[in-house]
């Protein structure tokens, strides 16, 4: 009976601590750490009183075992980085891996995903009305962070990319939870609006690769329901914004007819550099920033802005492939459940993802902390909604 207790109050302890982390995601890095620990420690406890690790035979546990050992074969190649790579093995990977295992375990029923996704909408409700005050007062009443002498906002986070990043999920979880025929009408309407909200803020950071990554992610969601006039509004609403946000036209008119990404292409050059001289192995994890000097002659970057490219350069193809494998077990799985069930939750978060993905191919978010933290929370709570749907229901005609 006592060991029974214990295991409870541990199950309990994991439970809130994943609503904590995901409503902490925009707000305190300190916070999704401290959640992250407890999370962990309780999970601990719970298999110490009740050894039971048969979920560790599900296929994805597999694949990110591959992932993480490939991952380590690259401190061969770290060199006199040895201590940074280690650092980045076990606090950049390893502990978001187990952030996904987490969720995917902890959420386990209906009752704790339906809390999961309320606590998720209410923390991205919160960051977007910030977004809104530092656009409209100067500054956001979060972190204080002022708004850039371009416009572009970004809350509390430390730049617009990965608060945009954030809201590509955000904005296609509320437009998912808006469409659930069984709400109450207030409770729609109130995310429909969220969703205005989050996409107004989307806008408003300018980040042209979060435009897109959510304009891909919102065409799946459309394919899939078969409701093609998400797309229209959005494309209305995107109109407006280049009609009304000078500093937005000139950006977009800029990257059309100027190509003004001259050093991100540079960038890139330098990465495929690096990448050719270690395919297979990579540089070392985290020893871009090292490495990058001896191939050009640009001044210092610490990332290569495209997910996908920086993991091959530190880790080699290896580690790439088998966090493709990773992705493509993952989306398969949600889309195969969702032909069964109609779960358009599911579905929005599955379609964040994919946006968030191709966002990847732009900018850093698998190397930041709190849009890893995003992003393997996400991940976990679609799998448990493969295990257990959030909710059957028939799409919105």
């Amino acid at each position: 009976m006592k060991k029974q207790k214990i295991e409870k109050t541990a199950d309990i302890v994991m439970e809130y601590s994943l609503y904590g982390m995901i409503f902490f995601i925009p707000i305190s890095i300190a916070a999704i750490e401290a959640m992250a620990g407890i999370c962990f420690t309780a999970f601990i406890v719970k298999k110490i009183v009740n050894p039971d690790f048969s979920f560790l035979k599900n296929k994805i546990y597999l694949i990110l075992l591959t992932f993480f050992i490939f991952n380590a074969l690259s401190l061969f190649n770290s060199g006199p980085y040895l201590a940074k790579s280690l650092k980045a093995l076990f606090f950049k990977w390893f502990e978001f891996m187990l952030i996904f295992m987490l969720a995917a375990e902890g959420l386990n029923n209906r009752i704790r995903l339906r809390n999961f996704i309320i606590v998720a909408v209410f923390s991205a409700g919160l960051i977007s009305f910030d977004g809104i005050f530092q656009k409209i007062f100067g500054t956001d009443f979060i972190r204080g962070n002022l708004l850039s002498t371009t416009g572009f906002i970004t809350a509390s986070f430390k730049n617009q990319n990965s608060f945009s990043a954030y809201l590509i999920i955000a904005t296609l979880l509320a437009i998912s939870l808006s469409m659930v025929s069984r709400l109450k009408i207030a409770y729609k309407t109130a995310l429909f609006i969220l969703a205005l909200l989050c996409g107004t803020c989307l806008l408003l950071t300018q980040s042209r690769g979060a435009m897109l990554g959510f304009f891909g992610g919102l065409v799946l969601f459309s394919l899939f329901t078969s409701n093609y006039r998400i797309i229209l509004i959005c494309l209305l609403v995107f109109s407006a914004a280049l009609l009304v946000l000078p500093e937005f036209q000139k950006k977009i008119i800029n990257t059309i007819f100027y190509h003004d990404s001259g050093d991100r292409v540079a960038l890139i050059q330098t990465t495929w550099s690096m990448i050719k001289d270690r395919p297979f192995l990579g540089m070392g994890l985290g020893t871009y920033m090292d490495h990058f000097n001896e191939y050009s002659s640009m001044k210092v970057t610490y990332y290569a802005h495209n997910s996908i490219l920086q993991m091959w350069t530190e880790a080699g193809i290896f580690t790439l492939l088998s966090f493709l494998a990773f992705l493509g077990l993952l989306f398969t799985r949600a889309l195969n459940t969702f032909k069964r069930n109609k779960d358009l939750v599911m579905l929005g978060i599955f379609c964040g993802l994919f946006g968030y993905i191709i966002h990847g191919f732009f900018d850093n978010h698998l190397y930041a902390l709190q849009l890893r933290a995003l992003f393997w929370l996400m991940s976990g709570a679609l799998i448990a909604m493969i295990k257990t749907p959030f909710i059957k229901i028939e799409e919105k005609g």
